[in-house]
């Protein structure tokens, strides 16, 4: 049993390694390869401040081109027509009241397809009360179909109509001082 366990404590050998010569490493080439990494470091900066004065340059450019082709929209600021005391107003009058606040209302319907058209994806906040602004315009537009002549219903969907425009005219603000800080 003794031969047995002194066999296999015995440093074997077989493919007689332990002949060969001690190999020394060639030359410490860390100097080398430390100045590539830094001359493809700076290449890249420069690749990328580029890059980033081109965006600038890009971004300025559209916003000057959307500021001075921007076409002329209806006035929309009409606040003391939307927002009369309708509750005294009687017979021609009232019929007058209503036929503004509906012109109004056509203005604003018009001025709301255009800035839609020009407001790209929202965040999900503004979403929201853009959602639940025209849930309320909906509602709103129920309501009078079944009684179109009453002022306060008009006056309501005018002014519903006015907070969503300024919804979709502070989402362009927001998105043009995005721009313009890239």
């Amino acid at each position: 049993m003794n031969s047995k366990l002194n066999i296999m404590q015995q440093k074997r050998d077989p493919l007689n390694l332990g002949s060969l010569p001690p190999v020394t490493p060639p030359g410490d080439d860390w100097p080398a390869i430390e100045k590539a990494l830094r001359t493809h470091h700076s290449r890249r900066r420069l690749w990328k401040m580029a890059g980033g004065a081109l965006a600038a340059a890009a971004s300025i450019t559209f916003v000057i081109g959307l500021v001075l082709i921007q076409p002329a929209s209806p006035p929309v600021n009409e606040p003391a027509l939307a927002r009369a005391d309708t509750r005294q107003a009687s017979g021609q009058v009232k019929e007058e009241l209503v036929a503004s606040l509906i012109s109004l209302s056509q203005r604003l319907e018009t001025s709301l397809q255009h800035i839609r058209s020009e407001v790209g994806a929202m965040p999900t906040t503004s979403l929201i009360y853009q959602v639940e602004l025209e849930d309320l315009v909906a509602q709103v537009d129920e309501e009078l179909s079944m009684n179109s002549d009453s002022t306060s219903l008009w006056s309501q969907r005018v002014n519903l109509l006015l907070d969503l425009t300024e919804l979709y005219k502070n989402e362009l603000r927001r998105e043009s001082h995005r721009m313009a800080s890239l």
